[in-house]
């Protein structure tokens, strides 16, 4: 369908809708005489009176709700943006056509079994089971109604704000020009891959000859991923940094330097943590990378007082900034009261996410048990709850009524005609197979509609047998009584309770066993079953059964609510159908329950908002001197102050460096990147936020276009909290399984933020139609002209499933490390020729796993080789635990011998591929770890002998609440990374 067509089809949708409207409205009385379902379902005697005016006037009743639902499908389709909503909008589109057949058939075959041949039973039964087809399609069908109302609201809402605001066409705005390909015009496009790669804005740009001379590349400083053991790490290193000298002979011309290196402070000449270009910092490291950016921006409120400085200028050794940073190592709890409060915020995330949960089974099965008992819709292969009626009870029901509570054999007629079909559109596919190929078109159609067949057999038993099973075991289960109640409480309580307990426990030991590979102490593992199956499937099969056991209670919710609705509607009284007790309290529920859904963020109700302020309290404050005093203190950041990542994501002094706060997007279906990496990279900086596989956007343009909610993540402290979102539902490279329970508890850390290929896909579809350009290829599309208000519900079953279109308005975002734990594949990104990387990762010894996943994925997506040195004084053999000298002559330290280490930095060769453009090809890696070196201060050996400390310097991830010996021993050996790394570099060019 071409957009010109789509849209005449919009345009003729209101006039479609009221003319089937006033047709339902004209035939509707006449189309339904008393007791039509009694005599179509199989109760015979007597005909009801004008059946034949009823038949003739039911053309105009089908017509009338077929234009109907056919407009409001027709709305679905093109609103529906996403592969999900597409893909229902069809099913709802084929839903449409069966209840209209159906319903047409039905009356063809009512009269041929009334009129013509009375005596034949098969045709009343043809009829009956035609009528079950035609209500189980039309629930289906009827569900467009709403969703295209969904959609449409949304869309005109997104519309009225576009018009409303400053801005009418944000998207041109917002989106980031990538940069000029890297693709030299020699290379074919065997290579466009990797050019994609690198495209960053402000970092592709190329000279007029397509060359970068090696002098003009940049340099960065990369802070890993680690929990609070890497920002120490972080710390120390930057320490060091923030110390010694830039080496001007880095630089192309020393002496145009003087001008583009920051301002020198006062001992004259640049510091390195000053000059370089970018510091890359992912999870932990970012904590440390946050809190210098932040360290040295003015106070909003006294800017004249605060003044500006250079990051080397705070956080240095015996700062107010540091000792604070000390004081609030232990940041998630650092007392009884905030333990308590960590507590209450998981419970407090459990309920909303279970009531998020379990709504959709409250109202879906509130209604399908008001549904089956209903008179009109006597479709239950069986009675679901209580006995069916026998033939002397049936006159203590009004006439119809007793329908409900008798069984029917006609579901499994339907069921049969549908698996029959799908049979036989099977068998003509397999024909056409074995005649022709070139009848390849007729063979994928024969296969679509056998499976779509299929899925309409699928719907009916799931309607008429399924459910009405599921109720009556529910009710058997909680003993439903004759008033409808069940017959303990307590044990309805309990149950809940039960479910809340256990789920809470899960979520806690989840959150607290995330990183358990990183002990080195041996433990029962899975390992003998995981082998049993290929790589990567036994953390399939944990997610499958996660997510059954959540089904079974959300299967038991379901049918209990049903069941219970059921057995109170059909309860007789006086003669007349039962209602429901309380039936304003159940509705005032229900309509809490929707608007609860409609409007709850899910990231308000994760933790994401305590992360990111805790997170605050140990690492956003900035030096101030109370007035009167010559003392510095360390002032924390006021909640009503918003750092937003705009404003306070650049250093004060200087352009440099830029800050990049690394972090990784989920993507699945089409799209998805390879298996076991389950994420792509997305970054967060002061210009931009996106990735080279999803697109770029303008910071400070996208918080202008952003709803409220939305800003609220798009501040330095939100971008620290995101690159550090260590669990979630989805956990890139580290998915284990259990992350589905984080989903349901809300223990989750990650957020959603802009996609921006879907702003790229909404400035290419507006662009088209307004080039007036129509084909077959277009994409047609409407999408919503404006991001989402609130993340509601549909986000939070799209954590729950793992739904993560490439397409969404929203990507899902958490932790950098779910992709790449060091940040040098974005410092090769961004063709940086020398990178120090400093990495407080806690791999498992001896292996460098983080180095590893880097290097590897460098490799295949930038073209990247990276060859460390072997041997010599920065050889990677010298980072293996036990490779240091031993302790021969301190027997008291003779227990690290295993453990201690002869150096603490490898050297490494970068080669870029010619696809980057880089002149000369080389770039220098310094990798320095946090390992037990032999040369370590006696102090610090001591403190890793102790038994206490056995997994140092390895303690798990999971630990938040270091001590201050801790913090100790990570910021020192950090200091000592960073200071092997400063003499390898000096080294490398020569510098004393």
């Amino acid at each position: 369908m071409t957009p010109s067509t789509q849209r005449l089809l919009l345009r003729s949708t209101p006039l479609v809708t009221i003319v089937g409207a006033a047709l339902l409205v004209i035939c509707r009385k006449e189309a339904s005489p008393a007791g039509l379902e009694r005599y179509t379902f199989g109760d015979r005697n007597p005909v009801p009176a004008g059946l034949d005016d009823a038949l003739f006037a039911d053309i105009g009743f089908i017509a009338g709700y077929g234009l109907v639902l056919g407009a409001f499908v027709v709305l679905l389709r093109a609103f529906a943006i996403s592969s999900t909503g597409r893909a229902f909008a069809n099913y709802a589109r084929a839903a449409v056509l069966v209840t209209l057949v159906a319903d047409a058939t039905e009356d063809v075959l009512l009269y041929l079994s009334t009129y013509t041949w009375p005596e034949r039973t098969a045709l009343a039964t043809a009829a009956a089971a035609a009528a079950t087809i035609k209500w189980c399609a039309a629930l289906l069908a009827v569900l467009s109604v709403p969703g295209a109302c969904g959609a449409l609201l949304r869309w005109g809402w997104a519309w009225l704000r576009t018009r409303l605001g400053k801005e009418t066409h944000w998207w041109h705005k917002v989106l980031a020009d990538e940069g000029k390909s890297a693709v030299p015009a020699s290379l074919t496009t065997a290579e466009t891959t990797w050019a994609k790669a690198y495209h960053v804005p402000g970092a592709t740009a190329q000279p007029d000859n397509g060359d970068r001379d090696d002098k003009d590349l940049p340099i960065a400083i990369c802070l890993s991923g680690g929990g609070v053991r890497s920002a120490c790490v972080a710390m120390g290193a930057t320490q060091v940094f923030a110390r010694a000298d830039y080496p001007v002979e880095l630089d192309a011309d020393a002496a145009d330097t003087q001008t583009q290196r920051p301002p020198r402070n006062t001992e004259g000449q640049p510091k390195l943590l000053d000059s370089v270009d970018y510091i890359i910092s992912v999870s932990g490291g970012g904590y440390t990378a946050g809190a210098r950016l932040l360290a040295v921006q003015p106070d909003s409120e006294r800017p004249a007082e605060s003044g500006k400085s250079l990051l080397s200028q705070r956080f240095g050794e015996g700062s107010a900034e540091f000792d604070h940073m000390r004081r609030h190592s232990s940041y998630i709890a650092d007392s009884p009261s905030a333990l308590l409060s960590a507590f209450a915020q998981v419970l407090k995330n459990l309920l909303a996410s279970l009531v998020t949960l379990l709504a959709v089974p409250v109202i879906v099965g509130s209604l399908l048990g008001y549904l089956l008992a209903n008179p009109r819709f006597p479709i239950a292969a069986f009675v679901p709850v209580g006995d069916p009626l026998k033939p002397q009870e049936l006159s203590s029901y009004p006439d119809d009524y007793f329908l409900a509570l008798t069984n029917h054999v006609y579901p499994w007629w339907a069921i049969g005609f549908f698996a029959s079909c799908a049979v036989v559109f099977t068998m003509l596919a397999l024909v056409i197979e074995c005649v022709s190929e070139k009848r390849e078109a007729w063979r994928i159609k024969m296969t679509r509609w056998a499976l779509g067949c299929a899925m309409f057999g699928l719907l009916i038993f799931a309607i008429t047998v399924a459910m009405p099973e599921l109720m009556h075991l529910c009710a058997s289960a909680i003993d439903i009584d004759k008033d409808g109640h069940a017959q303990s409480a307590q044990k309805a309580t309990g149950f809940l309770t039960g479910v809340v307990g256990l789920q809470y426990l899960a979520a806690i030991v989840a959150i607290a066993w995330k990183k358990r590979g990183n002990l080195p102490a041996t433990a029962p593992s899975t390992g003998r079953w995981k082998s049993l199956f290929p790589p990567g499937v036994f953390a399939i099969l944990i997610v499958l059964a996660t997510l059954a056991a959540l089904a079974a209670v959300w299967l038991m919710v379901l049918g209990s609510f049903a069941a219970g609705i059921f057995y109170q509607v059909t309860l007789p009284r006086h003669g007349a159908i039962g209602g429901i007790r309380y039936q304003e309290l159940w509705l005032l529920g229900l309509v809490l329950t929707v608007g609860f859904l409609g409007f709850a963020d899910v990231t308000s109700l994760s933790l994401h908002p305590f992360y990111r302020r805790r997170l605050a309290s140990a690492f956003a404050v900035r030096r101030e001197v109370p007035r009167g005093s010559a003392t510095a203190l360390a002032a924390p950041y006021p909640a009503r102050e918003p750092t937003w990542l705009h404003d306070y994501g650049e250093v004060t002094v200087g352009k440099r460096p830029e800050f990049v706060f690394a972090a990784a997007a989920a993507i699945s279906g089409e799209g998805k990147p390879a298996p076991g990496l389950n994420a792509v990279s997305f970054v967060l900086g002061a210009k931009h936020i996106g990735g080279p596989q999803l697109g770029w956007l303008k910071t400070e343009e996208l918080w202008h276009a952003a709803t409220p909610r939305l800003r609220r993540d798009m501040t330095v402290q939100a971008a620290v909290a995101i690159s550090g979102a260590a669990f979630a539902s989805a956990m890139g490279r580290q998915n284990k399984g259990f992350q589905k329970l984080l989903a349901v508890s809300g223990a989750r850390l990650g957020t959603w933020l802009p996609n921006p290929r879907f702003v790229a896909n909404l400035r290419d579809s507006l662009d088209h139609a307004a080039a007036g350009k129509s084909d077959h290829h277009a994409d047609t599309r409407w999408w919503p002209q404006s991001l989402p208000t609130i993340r509601g519900a549909g986000y939070f079953y799209r954590e729950l499933f793992g739904i993560n279109n490439r397409d969404a308005r929203l990507v899902q975002v958490t932790d950098g490390g779910h992709y790449e734990n060091l940040g040098l594949v974005e410092a090769l990104r961004r063709r940086c020729r020398l990178i120090y990387c400093i990495d407080g990762g806690g791999d498992a010894p001896p292996l460098l796993s983080g180095l590893s996943d880097a290097i590897r994925l460098a490799k295949y997506e930038l073209g990247v080789d990276i060859i460390l040195d072997e041997d010599g004084q920065f050889g990677v053999g010298n980072l293996a635990p036990g490779s240091g000298r031993d302790f021969t002559d301190n027997p008291s330290l003779a227990a690290l011998n295993s453990r201690v280490t002869r150096g603490l930095v490898a050297k490494g060769t970068i080669t870029y591929p010619k696809v980057a453009g880089v002149k000369g090809d080389k770039g220098t890696l310094i990798f320095a770890k946090a390992v037990l070196w032999r040369d370590c201060p006696d102090w610090l050996l001591t403190y890793a002998a102790a038994k206490e400390n056995a997994v140092f310097p390895h303690d798990p991830t999971s630990d938040q609440w270091f001590t201050e010996g801790q913090f100790a021993a990570y910021c020192e050996l950090g200091r000592l990374a960073g200071t092997a790394a400063t003499q390898c570099a000096a080294t490398l060019h020569g510098v004393d």
